[in-house]
């Protein structure tokens, strides 16, 4: 398992990637530790394919919501 946690908009961001007994890696993240989004129908071949694939959709995700308060 692999997480990282990381500001985007002033939101915090937690991304957390599991690597299935298949070999193939699936991808959840939570925003300000509220809610939870994750991608288990489509697994991906590596750590670093789910990790820019969850970037992505949870960047999207924080950038859509009004400005937090979090700091870099």
């Amino acid at each position: 398992m692999s997480t990282e946690t990381y500001v985007r908009n002033g939101h915090s961001v937690e991304i957390t990637v599991d690597r299935e007994p298949t070999g193939q890696c699936t991808w959840a993240y939570t925003i300000d530790a509220d809610g939870f989004t994750e991608m288990r129908e489509r697994p991906l071949d590596s750590v670093e394919a789910a990790l820019n694939a969850a970037k992505e959709h949870a960047n999207a995700k924080a950038d859509a919501l009004p400005a937090g308060s979090e700091t870099p």
